[in-house]
This record gives C-alpha cells, sequence and structure tokens, in this order.
C-alpha cells in the first residue's frame, strides 16, 4: 500500500482599502480536497443511482460529493461516476477494496480520477499571425571558411 499526503490550502487573506484584514474561504472541489481523494468509478450498470454508489461507497469513509455523469438528453447514466471523499485515505481504502468487485450486476473499476484536461476554444481566436521577417534576410550573409 502507498500513501502520499497532499497538504490542504489555507484560506486565502485580503486587505481591504480600510486596512481590515478578511478572511475569505474557497469552498472547490478541486482546491478544497486532497487531488487524489477523488475516485473514477467506470463500468457501472446503466441503472446505477447516486444514492446507492453513496450508500455502498460510504462504507469507507466520509463522502463530500457523488457525481453520476448522465447523458444530457436522455438523462440516462453513462456508465461512470465520480466520488470526492473528505480524506485521500478514505479515497484509497475504497479503491483498495472495491476495485474489480461486482456492484448491481456488473465489474467495475475504480481508479484514482485525473485532473480534467483544459477543453474547449483555443485562447486567441482568429487567422493564425504572420510571421515578420525582417529586411536582412535578402543581404548576403558573410561567412568564414
Amino acid at each position: 500500500m502507498w500513501t502520499a499526503t497532499l497538504p490542504f490550502p489555507s484560506p486565502i487573506s485580503v486587505k481591504c482599502e480600510t486596512h481590515k484584514r478578511l478572511n475569505l474561504s474557497l469552498r472547490a472541489s478541486f482546491s478544497y480536497y486532497p487531488l487524489a481523494s477523488r475516485i473514477f468509478v467506470r463500468n457501472l450498470s446503466y441503472s446505477t443511482e447516486e444514492s446507492s454508489l453513496q450508500k455502498e461507497f460510504a462504507n469507507f469513509g466520509q463522502i463530500a460529493e457523488v457525481k453520476l455523469v448522465k447523458d444530457v438528453f436522455t438523462k440516462r447514466s453513462k456508465g461512470y461516476a465520480f466520488i470526492q471523499y473528505t480524506s485521500q485515505d478514505d479515497a484509497m481504502f475504497a479503491l483498495e477494496n472495491m476495485d474489480e468487485q461486482v456492484f448491481d450486476g456488473r465489474l467495475i473499476h475504480v481508479e484514482i480520477a485525473k485532473p480534467r484536461k483544459d477543453r474547449g476554444c483555443p485562447k486567441t481566436s482568429g487567422p493564425p499571425s504572420t510571421k515578420q521577417y525582417s529586411q536582412e534576410t535578402d543581404d548576403v550573409a558573410d561567412c568564414w571558411y
């Protein structure tokens, strides 16, 4: 068994114009919990619901969020889910015990969730910029032989 510890981010402090200190806590799934506390469960039955995942995976620790991915139009499960635990150790415990186990009549696979890759439109739009060449390219260069 291997474990790794990641530090929790500290609350952000902001100084106002009136020189009073404000403490703002940002609570986002990826930043508030360690990255390795989110697991990916695949090969789920299409009839699996979030409540059954919550019930089964709560045996391994406190769950912060269960996200069963569904089709936008049919609202049917796509067969995979993300489960966010409050601690990394609970996620590793669930991974070790539930990987390659039968759940709702299917052999499921559990992995540590990887960060989402940047998707969508490129940062700039329009035609690519043309490279500007200097006038020196027409001149003959001195060569030393």
